[in-house]
Order: structure tokens, then sequence, then C-alpha cells
């Protein structure tokens, strides 16, 4: 683990901190620390598979600091893993089909022609190279940022806001379309990290409720990777007719399917409101956080 950042206040004295901020400091360097293991990875798919997953659980813990150094450092993150996407996208789809394959809605000769219809998900070893590259340059700024000036905003976070902002932002998700449904795994996906986070600093509590996120971004994933999946087939030159129209109908069920699991997780997992859940949370947390 890299040095401590400086917590120094203006005048020489202690910045004002919590138990919670700090562990916010250390948790963020365990995700940096995550992000190098997978850019050592020699394999360019799953180098950029768990570097993707790095930044997403990065770009969670950063919205629990407020300021504008935390958001700038997000929407870099944002950068840096979009660059990626494309790398991402042939497994995504192949996950899709997987998907709609173990349903039952697909024919083994659909399902094989599918996948010859979206090729190898390999990477170009120029790209994947590049990709390390831009991580690396990353991570290192990241890591500088910490052991600065920002490393001490994030020891005084009021870490028991950006969590209620964050159940908020997730519990007001809805589901009227693909767009809608991208954007809230996105914000499911920040509430199980940061449920995780808050599991492993503070003893446990909120580890079912991670994993109860988790399944839920599962499927709202699973929606996504059909997303992915369309466009893809249907620029195929070589589907026939029949197989197109087939692959067609079983994504649509697929997708239908999901949506409505999506619909029933949500409401569960999301049916305290924004006072009783943070209530579950504030006392372990020591904060007392505006809502």
């Amino acid at each position: 683990m890299d040095a401590q950042p400086d917590t120094a206040g203006p005048a020489g004295g202690p910045a004002p901190a919590s138990a919670a901020g700090h562990a916010l400091v250390f948790a963020l360097i365990d995700v940096l620390d995550t992000l190098k293991e997978a850019i050592e990875d020699p394999d360019p798919v799953e180098m950029v598979h768990d570097a993707r997953k790095a930044m997403k659980e990065l770009r969670a813990l950063l919205r629990l600091v407020p300021g504008e150094t935390a958001t700038s450092l997000r929407r870099h993150t944002a950068e840096v893993a979009r660059a990626m996407s494309g790398a991402r996208d042939k497994a995504a789809a192949g996950e899709a089909i997987d998907v709609i394959e173990a349903a039952g809605l697909l024919i083994a000769c659909d399902a094989a022609d599918a996948r010859a219809a979206i090729g190898s998900d390999a990477a170009e070893p120029e790209e994947a190279e590049r990709h390390r590259a831009s991580l690396t340059s990353f991570g290192a700024e990241v890591r500088a940022a910490l052991a600065g000036d920002f490393g001490a905003e994030v020891a005084a976070a009021d870490v028991g806001a950006g969590l209620v902002k964050t159940y908020r932002q997730a519990r007001r998700a809805h589901f009227a379309d693909p767009v809608a449904l991208h954007e809230a795994r996105k914000r499911v996906v920040a509430h199980r990290y940061q449920m995780s986070f808050i599991a492993s600093a503070f003893g446990g509590r909120g580890a079912k409720r991670a994993r109860k996120a988790q399944r839920l971004r599962d499927i709202l994933g699973a929606h996504q990777d059909i997303e992915i999946l369309r466009p893809m087939l249907q620029g195929a030159p070589d589907l026939a007719e029949g197989t197109r129209h087939r692959l067609d109908f079983a994504m649509g069920l697929a997708q239908k399917r999901l949506k409505k699991k999506a619909e029933r997780r949500h409401k569960a997992l999301f049916r305290l409101r924004t006072k009783a859940f943070l209530a579950r949370y504030r006392k372990s947390l020591g904060l007392v956080a505006s809502i």
C-alpha cells in the first residue's frame, strides 16, 4: 500500500476527519491496487474486464466525496473506462447469447450462428497495450491526488451524506425504456459498491444489501448486454432471414422477462424511505448526514 495521504489542516493541525473518511481513503487505495493487478494480467480480455470493474468501484467511492476534485476525477474515470468499451462489447454480446440460450429461448444452431456473427472477443495486441498505458497513467494520477490535498478532502468527507445521495438516486430509478434501464444499472452499481465499502470498513453491516444489489445489477447488466448484441446481429451480413427473425424475437422476450424481474427486485431493495435507510447506518458510521 502506498504512503498515507497528508491530512493536516491549514494551520498544521489535523483536518476535520472521521473514521469513515479515513476508511474511504484506504478503500480508494485498495481499488487502485486492484486496478494495478488488472493491468498486469497478460490476458487482454480479462485485463479489460477487471479494469472496468475496478473503475466502476472507483467511481462509486468517489461519489462519497463532495467537491470539484472528486467530480473531476469521477468524470476522468468515466472517460478512461469508455475508451475501453469497444474492447468489452464483443464479450458482453457473447454473454448476452449465453443468457438467452440458458433461458431456453434459442435453439443451438441459432446460438452458434449468433456467436459466429459477432466474432471473437480477442483484442488486438496494440489496442491492449494502449489500454494498459492509459490505465497506468490514470492510476498514477489518482494516487498522486490521494497523496496530496485530495486525500485530506476524502478523510474529511461526510460519507453518510454521499451514501444517502446515491441511495436516493437509485431509489428513484425507473424502467421506462432501455436508456432508463441503463441509467438505473449505473445507479445500482454505485450503491452496490458503496454498501460493500460500508460492510468491509464497519464490520459487515451492509454486506447482505450489497449482495442483493449485485444480483439486481446482474439482471440489468444482462438487459444491457442484449442491447449491445442487437445491432451486431442486425448488421451481420451472413445471418439467414429466418435466423435473424428468431434471434430478434428471443432478444425481445428475454429483455421483457429481465425487465420484470429487475422491477420486482428494485422495489424490494429500495422499499425504505431515505431517512429510514440512513438510520440503519448512521450509528456505525458515527455521522449525522443532512438529508
